[in-house]
């Protein structure tokens, strides 16, 4: 009888570790798997108005996690105006394109562009 129960202890032993030792492989890819996410989400975005070859970089980059319609739309809205006091005015974010084009950088990877079509009139309504 001793036998048998030393017997169901290694065993129950043996299968413990082997869980244990999957259980730390998986925890570790795990680990792996939401660090490269992190990395992911931090990657720097670059929002650009442009008519031709007249360009605006917005002045702060976006990280992936800020990239919004209306983070986007509120960054383009503190760039000065030529008339203080008014809204800033650009067909292309009302279009499918725009809300594609963020969604794309969203689910995207490595470092991105959204480029938003402006009009002549468009771009000369900001101040820089």
């Amino acid at each position: 009888m001793k036998e048998w129960l030393s017997l169901i202890a290694d065993v129950i032993g043996i299968l413990g570790a082997i869980f244990a030792l999957l259980a730390w492989l998986q925890s570790r890819q795990l680990k792996q798997a939401i660090e490269q996410e992190t990395r992911r989400q931090n990657q720097k975005i670059q929002v650009v108005l442009q008519h031709g070859a007249n360009k605006i970089e917005l002045p702060i980059e976006l990280r992936r996690a800020e990239i919004t319609r209306a983070e986007i739309l509120g960054r383009i809205g503190m760039l000065p105006m030529k008339k203080q006091g008014e809204r800033f005015s650009i067909a292309y974010l009302h279009k499918p394109e725009f809300q594609k084009q963020i969604s794309q950088v969203v689910e995207g990877s490595g470092e991105g562009i959204i480029t938003i079509s402006c009009t002549e009139k468009e771009l000369a309504q900001f101040d820089l």
